[in-house]
């Protein structure tokens, strides 16, 4: 329904902790017209570049907290809103090169009402932007 707006462009870059690159981060959007609860998100898969990243190595982030991907499932107070960025951190040595790279994102999410799953998929060519520094 709103796959197009899946992948967003802005918040793509690598993250700097302690002078070291840990990894990168994208910004999401939830591919729904509607908010829902984190323990309702089946799964998020992640490309960049025809790469695959692990779901050991994804942590997810919305406005009221951070989760290892694998606690997801576990979430029923935290909510991904219509129109909120999530942030999917993903740690990889060295993070990602400069330049523009080609991102492909698969959200599948459980809706109660709704006898099948609800999949977003969105592939943007999105430039990396400066690091994000953490203190």
């Amino acid at each position: 329904m709103f796959e197009q707006y899946l992948v967003c462009e802005d918040g793509f870059r690598n993250v700097v902790e302690d002078g070291i690159v840990v990894g990168f981060e994208v910004k999401l959007r939830i591919p729904y017209y509607r908010g829902i609860a984190l323990s309702l998100i089946n799964s998020i898969d992640l490309e960049v570049d025809e790469q695959s990243y692990s779901h050991d190595d994804m942590i997810f982030s919305v406005e009221t907290g951070s989760f290892p991907y694998h606690e997801l499932s576990t979430v029923i107070n935290n909510r991904w809103e219509f129109g909120e960025k999530a942030t999917l951190f993903v740690k990889t040595p060295s993070g990602l090169a400069a330049g523009t790279h080609k991102v492909h994102a698969v959200v599948n999410l459980r809706i109660s009402y709704l006898p099948w799953p609800n999949i977003g998929n969105d592939t943007k060519q999105i430039t990396l932007e400066s690091e994000r520094v953490l203190v």
